[in-house]
């Protein structure tokens, strides 16, 4: 875990963070399961599906519905509307204050999303945190996808921070297990789309109540003047790791 001392980069999630859109992600799932599917899930069921790309959310219902399911059309479907309310999005002052001073105290900052860049352009500009922005990772940029490491890792690598110099700030449990599994820090928001029960199951290295909370967090932190470098092995997910060290021991497999 990063500490305040130590740390160099912070890491942002978007949606039920800096922006909040549980509302809306909510409506849009609701309105393509039930026109393709004709299956109403409960509210609390789609909230968690918050956080998980836009593919994976498509092919959540495969096994409990007959026939071809039409996953491209869904997503269309899903976006179109999206962007047609997009008017309920509603940005998290505080929180996108806090991207903007940590940045200026000399941090390394990057934008860790589950949405495609397709995606993510309907809502970036409304941030207006390009010259405050180090790195952006959306789901077009990883084969894997949180809760794995990958998005998490690739930011770093595009940042060349190493891990324990990291914090990654998200809503929910996959952002969560993405960061710990990636060896940084982590920190659950709780205004966002996953339940504060399910949050602090999850143990998160910090837990904040209000966006208040989190700009009072980051406005506590040193002031640095550099990033620090790191080694591109400090950015191989830590089930690859492993491989390479049982093959270079000539331990048995398994």
């Amino acid at each position: 875990m990063a500490k305040p001392n130590s740390l160099r980069a912070v890491l942002f999630d978007i949606d039920g963070t800096l922006i909040d859109t549980v509302d809306l992600i909510v409506q849009a799932l609701d309105y393509t399961y039930r026109k393709h599917l004709g299956v109403a899930l409960p509210r609390a069921e789609i909230r968690r599906l918050i956080g998980l790309p836009l593919k994976v959310q498509m092919h959540y219902l495969d096994d409990r519905v007959a026939g071809d399911v039409p996953h491209e059309q869904m997503a269309a479907d899903e976006t179109a509307f999206y962007a047609a309310n997009r008017h309920l999005e509603r940005i998290v002052p505080e929180a996108v204050h806090a991207v903007q001073i940590a940045s200026r105290k000399g941090y390394a900052v990057a934008l860790v999303t589950s949405k495609s860049r397709q995606e993510l352009n309907l809502s970036l500009p409304r941030l207006q945190l390009d010259t405050f922005i180090d790195a952006i990772v959306t789901a077009d940029d990883t084969a894997r996808h949180k809760p794995n490491p990958d998005p998490v890792l690739k930011a770093l690598e595009r940042l060349q921070v190493a891990p324990e110099q990291a914090v990654y700030i998200g809503d929910t449990v996959f952002d969560i297990s993405c960061g710990r599994a990636a060896g940084v820090g982590v920190a659950a928001v709780a205004w966002g789309a996953h339940l504060p029960e399910d949050l602090r199951a999850a143990q998160p290295d910090y837990y904040l109540e209000t966006p208040a909370a989190l700009l009072e967090w980051v406005k506590q932190l040193p002031v640095i003047n550099n990033h620090a470098k790191a080694k591109k092995d400090d950015f191989r997910p830590r089930d690859e790791c492993a491989v390479r060290v049982g093959a270079g021991t000539g331990g048995g497999s398994s």
